[in-house]
């Protein structure tokens, strides 16, 4: 749709005429009725009735009227964002993550924004999916990025990037060498699990429920890096972000490689507040993590 032709609709609407409208535009008024024709063909409907010298909104009018108010509102949004970006030498910039996102995702992305806006004092807080969730809703930090967002309203909830929790145990784990899977196929093992309110947590005890797979203990840990740690150990298995273990592959831990059931894909999400416009910081921010194609 013409910008042009709704910027002339929105005159001759306030204006309720064709004349005044031209007036304020620095237009013919046939320039002014061309535009308007152009548009009703566009849309297929009449946009103004005309009795007489009066210029009135038909009902389709009174509806695109509501439409081309808010488009131009957004366009001058975008106007004011660009601006900002464009000096965007100071401020601050408040994210919070989710123990995958936090620590294998974004530290990236945060020092790639760091290097291209050196003015921005940005800082990242790491806690599990429910407590930034909380943190997003309290206006403690600006983005949030979840595995599992808690149900809120007011909250935005958009995905970003995709994620794969796999089982992981030590090289020499029977595990390792398995092909094909059954739902008694934990029944042997202690199942290590991340804290309450994980997000990861959530993903994979509500993933065995739906396979029917019991472990036969669960050991619960605060923290991915302890829940690996423990396995290497040779106190369990664990499922973790594949992310999470890129370092420790072949060394101390592998994950489980034929079993499709006991490797599943997930989103993971950014949060804001639906009542509060991002700040220019945040907006570059989510187009760095964008770009990085996580």
């Amino acid at each position: 749709m013409d910008f042009v032709r709704l910027s002339v609709f929105r005159a001759v609407a306030r204006h309720s005429s064709f004349s005044r409208a031209a007036e304020a535009l620095h237009l013919s008024q046939p320039a002014v009725s061309k535009h308007i024709r152009q548009l009703e063909a566009e849309l297929g409907v009449q946009l103004f009735h005309r009795p007489g010298n009066r210029v009135e909104l038909t009902d389709a009018g009174r509806i695109v009227a509501d439409y081309a108010q808010r488009v131009s509102v957004l366009t001058e949004e975008v106007r004011r964002v660009l601006g900002e970006l464009e000096g965007l030498q100071r401020g601050y910039l408040r994210v919070g993550a989710s123990t995958t996102p936090g620590l294998y995702l974004l530290p990236q992305v945060l020092a790639h924004f760091q290097q291209k806006y050196p003015g921005i004092e940005a800082t990242l807080t790491i806690a599990n999916s429910a407590d930034i969730t909380r943190r997003v809703m309290s206006s403690q930090v600006d983005l949030g990025f979840v595995g599992v967002p808690t149900e809120m309203p007011g909250l935005q909830v958009r995905p970003f990037a995709e994620d794969e929790i796999v089982l992981i145990v030590p090289p020499e784990h029977s595990l390792a060498q398995q092909h094909s899977f059954t739902p008694g196929l934990l029944a042997n093992e202690t199942l290590i699990l991340r804290e309450a309110g994980s997000g990861t947590q959530q993903i994979a005890q509500s993933h065995l429920s739906e396979l029917g797979v019991k472990p036969r203990r669960v050991m619960e840990l605060s923290g991915c890096e302890a829940a690996k740690r423990a396995v290497a150990a040779g106190l369990g298995v664990a499922f973790v972000s594949r992310h999470a273990i890129a370092l420790e592959m072949t060394q101390q831990l592998v994950s489980v490689p034929n079993i499709p059931e006991l490797r599943f894909r997930h989103p993971l999400f950014i949060l804001t507040r639906k009542d509060a416009r991002p700040s220019a910081a945040a907006l570059a921010f989510l187009a760095l993590a964008a770009k990085s194609q996580l």
